[in-house]
């Protein structure tokens, strides 16, 4: 019963939802917006269970002493400052010692996502960057026909878009942009839709069971 009931829970909302969205009636509409009000209090629901889970996970890591447990008390520590920061500063009946217009709990909360926060993403993302690089090098190899071709179409378009008054390939750069790039893209979408549509309908019917737990079909 744990198992069969999701399954149908998921197949008779998959269905419904799917029929309502080719139906303009008003009975749909009002159906589709009390299915998005749903949807929130799940979310809410799916947000205290992440953080609770989060919170165990740091806590029994410092507990047995895991590689790299120094970083969850940070991690706590971090969640906790955040979430008080957040809570009483959001809130219009605190204002005390406003700053720059705001009460000193807001105004540290801006400041912690804006210099902390923010740098530490774009450091994420430029590490990103050189992964990217070295991918993008060992692609770019003329080993085959395939990745000749690969590596003379990047280097017009790099050259069409850093030396575009310089040289005259700049037409050339945008046609391999909008052309051949965008029918291989489109394809690339195309597949990726129908992959997406085909997992949808395999949930739905019950044959894709992986969602319930165990990691199995």
């Amino acid at each position: 019963m744990q198992r069969t009931l999701p399954l149908v829970i998921t197949l008779v909302l998959g269905i419904v939802m799917m029929i309502q969205f080719f139906i303009p009636h008003q009975f749909s509409k009002a159906f589709y917006d009390t299915s998005l009000e749903w949807l929130r209090v799940m979310g809410s629901f799916a947000f205290i269970l992440g953080l609770s889970s989060f919170v165990t996970h740091h806590y029994l890591k410092i507990r047995h002493k895991k590689e790299g447990w120094q970083y969850s008390p940070i991690a706590l520590g971090a969640l906790v400052i955040m979430g008080i920061l957040g809570l009483v500063g959001r809130s219009p009946s605190v204002t005390l010692w406003p700053v720059n217009g705001q009460n000193i709990f807001l105004y540290l909360f801006n400041n912690f996502y804006s210099y902390m926060m923010v740098p530490l993403g774009a450091t994420m993302f430029s590490v990103l960057a050189f992964y990217i690089a070295s991918a993008a090098y060992r692609s770019f190899r003329a080993k085959s026909l395939v990745s000749t071709l690969l590596l003379i179409a990047a280097f017009i378009v790099m050259l069409s878009i850093i030396l575009y008054n310089v040289l005259p390939i700049g037409n050339l750069g945008e046609w391999l942009l909008s052309v051949p790039n965008l029918a291989a893209k489109r394809g690339i979408l195309l597949g990726a839709v129908l992959g997406s549509i085909a997992t949808s309908l395999k949930i739905i019917l019950g044959i894709e069971k992986g969602y319930l737990g165990g990691g199995g079909k």
